[in-house]
């Protein structure tokens, strides 16, 4: 507040003042005379009220004082009220002396005021005197009864302080018995808490109190802390008995039912529905489709109880002694480990992962297929308390080796593995027992797999129970195929009843050509398909083979599909080659024509079916992947069978006519004509109609021709070389004749060898056996031209033998030196033959020259030009250049 402010309301101030004391001195002297004399307390109370300020006038005073002191300025106000009270009342008491009126009030109260004081001293003496005595008596009172509250204090503060005392005495007596109780209970860890705070409680209130049990207390808080330790050790023993006792087994046989009996058939069920032939049990897909309840069993919390491992764990960090703890439960783990492998020793007595040969072996001689599956259920257990154990203790007990049970697992796989050999090798003895195990180890593995635990050296045990099992089924179709081969009639084969037909179209990978059939006047079905009844037993083997190889595997076999597939394709071939090829060779040493005949048509069957079972591997296609085509190696191998067994078949043919020209005798000096053939080409002729026309006639087309073609070139071969070295010198025109006549009549048999389409019967035959297929050819059949053909083809083989009877013949030989006629007549007859069959004419005289050395050599010329074109002729019809 400045100055010019303060200087305004101390002037209003003054103002209020000056007002309300003016009032009041002229109350006090207006009622001066209306004072009476009475008693002490009535003067008091008259001078009290004189005194007394108007309530209005304070009220006046009021907002001047709050607002001076809301400023600070109190001080400075009352300075200023002083000097202004000296300049305003300055002049005042010589006004009073003055005013006479005020002077007569003045000198009257003066005496009044004199009675007055003398009153009131006289009282107040009274009252201090009275007072002090009072005071005195008080103060003696008072300092007595503070004596006494000093005194009871201090007794107070004693029992308190004694209570407290007591009280943490018994809390230290309630811990230590507290403690003791919770050691015998088994609450280590509380226990160890109590004696924490017992060991606190002690060294903060009692380490300067000389209380002997109190000290004892103390001193046995280590025991205590050690017997914690001991009992924390035990504790974590017994929970390890009771985890690694026989529950084992039944934990790993619970989920090894569940799975079996409950996941596994749940599966195959939608997989049937939902056609998910390729997905696997145990596949990502299966998984994602299990039954929660049926999981639920499966919790590991279920089957093992590890709490006293977190009480002690916490003990132990507790005390800053995990390492010891930790060092303690390896050595019982190892021991228990040992004991649960039982009877299979932890570590090789010889040093090496091997079966000994001489010590007394009690895993070996247990060896059965119950002891294995019970004993890898107790392992599997061990291994699901292992993994529990580890996650839930935050893998403490391993050093934070999060490989820790794989590794176990590894070691014990090595120390396993000989035994696993031996006892697949050596006591899985029957396919039932195979698939059992195989089914076994197979869930086994998925247990594994969905564990994390590494399954790959069980995998590689279920591909050698799958390579085994291969094998056992080879054996036993190699067996059974030994059997039908031994049995079968090699004939064709007829069937009489259409849906027995219907089936080996099915099983043989026939088309279907009965809307072809007629019926037999009777109504009864009947068809001859050409081969053997071996070809769909084999068929129908095979493909059972197949399916039982293909369902063997669909279930648990999802990994190594390359390896997998290998050793199915090489069963497959083994079967196809190792035993129906190899068989049917050993059977090709036969010497019976018709054997050979019907085993070469079932030949070409045989590579038909070794080329729909590539295929139908292809479709099955167990490596899923559609980029893979499968071609069977015996296919190959049955196309060398059957081209071995062409050529037998020629060899045999071969042998057979040469036996049969052997017995044939021409009489080159005949001095007769015959009309009919000799008997020996008879014999001859109807051999070959009869080996052509019925023994082979259900070949494949080609080879037919083949046999036909070579076999009327040799044989045509064969009478040239008779007519041009066998013969003597001079023949007699008549054995030409002759010889003529047995040609002709061969020749005569060749369109009976061919069927022919327009012979109502041949054609009804040609219905109802079915050609043989040719695995080469593009499957069309022969038409009629091509036939005809065939036969004149066939018939164009006697023109050399033909030209040579014509040069025989002719009156006049020299004809074969002119060039023209030679190329019309004799075409085919080489330059030296002809040479030899003019030697053979009985000479006439004659006057024509002999041909110079020039005819000769064009002679010759000639016919090298003639012979190379009857070769280009006959390589190009076989194909062969």
């Amino acid at each position: 507040m400045d100055q010019e402010t303060k200087k305004i309301l101390s002037k209003d101030f003054q103002e209020v003042l000056l007002e309300t004391s003016t009032a009041t001195i002229s109350s006090v002297f207006e009622q001066d005379s209306k004072v009476v004399a009475g008693t002490k307390n009535k003067d008091f109370e008259i001078l009290d009220a004189k005194l007394d300020l108007d309530p209005r006038a304070l009220d006046k005073w009021v907002p001047f004082l709050r607002k001076y002191t809301e400023n600070g300025n109190l001080e400075t106000i009352i300075g200023e009220l002083e000097n202004s009270i000296e300049d305003n009342f300055q002049g005042l008491e010589l006004q009073l002396l003055q005013d006479s009126q005020i002077n007569d009030k003045l000198e009257t109260s003066i005496d009044e005021i004199a009675q007055i004081q003398s009153m009131v001293e006289l009282s107040l003496s009274r009252e201090v005197d009275d007072f002090q005595k009072t005071l005195a008596a008080s103060t003696n009172e008072l300092i007595r009864q503070k004596q006494v509250f000093l005194n009871d204090k201090k007794t107070s503060l004693k029992i308190t302080e004694a209570i407290i005392l007591i009280n943490k005495v018994l809390r230290l007596l309630e811990l230590s018995n507290k403690c003791q109780d919770l050691i015998t209970e088994g609450n280590f860890f509380k226990a160890l808490q109590n004696l924490d705070s017992l060991e606190k409680l002690y060294l903060q209130e009692f380490r300067d109190y000389n209380f002997k049990f109190l000290k004892e207390i103390y001193n046995s808080i280590p025991y205590l802390k050690l017997v914690t330790k001991d009992e924390c050790i035990n504790l974590i023993k017994n929970s390890l008995n009771s985890n690694l006792g026989k529950n084992l087994s039944t934990v790993g046989e619970t989920f090894y039912t569940t799975y079996e009996q409950e996941l596994l058939p749940k599966w195959l069920n939608t997989r049937e529905i939902m056609k998910l032939k390729s997905f696997k049990f145990n596949s990502p897909i299966e998984i994602s489709m299990r039954d929660e309840e049926s999981l639920k069993k499966l919790e590991l919390e279920k089957f093992f109880n590890i709490d006293s491992f977190h009480d002690s764990i916490m003990i132990f960090q507790t005390l800053n002694e995990t390492p010891y703890l930790i060092s303690e439960f390896t050595k019982e783990y190892e021991f228990k480990k040992s004991k649960t492998i039982q009877p299979l020793s932890w570590k090789s007595p010889s040093g090496t992962n091997s079966i000994s040969k001489t010590a007394h072996d009690e895993f070996k001689e247990s060896l059965s297929l119950p002891f294995m599956k019970e004993y890898l259920l107790r392992i599997v257990g061990f291994l699901l308390y292992d993994i529990n154990l580890n996650r839930s203790t935050d893998f403490i007990f391993v050093d934070n080796n999060y490989n820790a049970t794989n590794e176990f697992w590894d070691t014990l796989m090595m120390r396993l593995k000989p035994y696993m050999k031996y006892f697949m090798d050596n006591i899985l003895e029957t396919e039932r027992d195979i698939i059992e195990f195989k089914d076994f180890l197979g869930i086994y593995i998925c247990i594994m797999e969905n564990y994390k635990l590494n399954i790959d050296p069980l995998y590689s045990m279920m591909l050698v129970l799958f390579d085994k099992f291969c094998k056992m089924t080879v054996s036993a179709f190699d067996k059974d195929f030994q059997v039908m081969l031994s049995d079968d009639d090699f004939m064709p084969l007829t069937i009489n009843d259409r849906g027995f037909y219907e089936k080996v179209v099915k099983i043989c990978w026939m088309k279907d050509n009965t809307n072809l059939i007629e019926e037999t006047p009777d109504g009864q079905f009947s068809i001859t398909l050409p081969f053997s009844p071996l070809y769909p037993m084999t068929c129908t083997m095979t493909q059972k083979v197949y399916a039982k190889l293909t369902s063997f595997i669909s279930s648990f076999y999802r990994h190594n599909l390359h390896s997998l597939n290998g050793i199915l394709v090489n069963t497959v071939d083994s079967i196809l080659n190792g035993v129906v090829n190899h068989r049917i060779r050993d059977k090709l040493e036969t010497t019976s024509r018709e054997e050979i005949a019907q085993l070469l048509i079932n030949l070409d069957y045989f590579i038909i079916a070794s080329k729909e079972m590539s295929n139908l591997m292809t479709r099955d296609n167990i490596l899923e992947n559609p980029e893979v085509d499968i071609r069977l190696s015996s296919t190959k191998h049955f196309k060398e069978s059957r081209k071995y067994a062409e050529d037998k078949m020629i060899d045999l043919i071969d042998t057979k006519l040469k036996d049969i020209l052997e017995t044939v005798s021409l009489d080159w000096n005949a001095a007769d004509r015959r009309i009919d053939p000799d008997i020996s080409i008879v014999d001859l002729a109807q051999f070959l109609e009869m080996m052509f026309a019925t023994t082979l006639v259900n070949l494949p087309y080609s080879v037919q021709i083949l046999l036909i073609f070579r076999e009327f070139d040799s044989l045509t071969r064969q009478f040239m070389d008779v007519l041009l070295h066998e013969t003597p010198q001079y023949i007699s025109r008549e054995s030409v004749d002759n010889f003529e006549v047995d040609m002709k009549y061969l020749e005569s048999i060749i369109p009976k060898i061919f069927p022919q389409t327009s012979d109502k019967s041949s054609a009804q035959l040609g219905m109802q056996t079915p050609k043989t297929p040719n695995p080469d050819d593009d499957g069309r059949s022969q038409s009629n031209s091509q036939i005809e053909n065939n036969i004149k083809s066939l018939e164009s083989t006697f023109i050399e033998i033909r030209q040579s009877i014509a040069l025989l013949q002719s009156t006049d030989p020299n004809e074969y030196l002119d060039p023209q006629i030679r190329s019309r007549k004799y075409s085919r007859l080489r330059a030296e033959d002809a040479n030899i069959l003019i030697g053979k004419i009985r000479p006439t005289p004659t006057n024509t020259p002999p041909p110079d050395d020039d005819s000769s050599s064009m002679f010759n010329m000639e016919w090298n030009g003639s012979e190379n074109n009857g070769a280009n002729r006959l390589a190009k019809f076989f194909n062969r250049r």
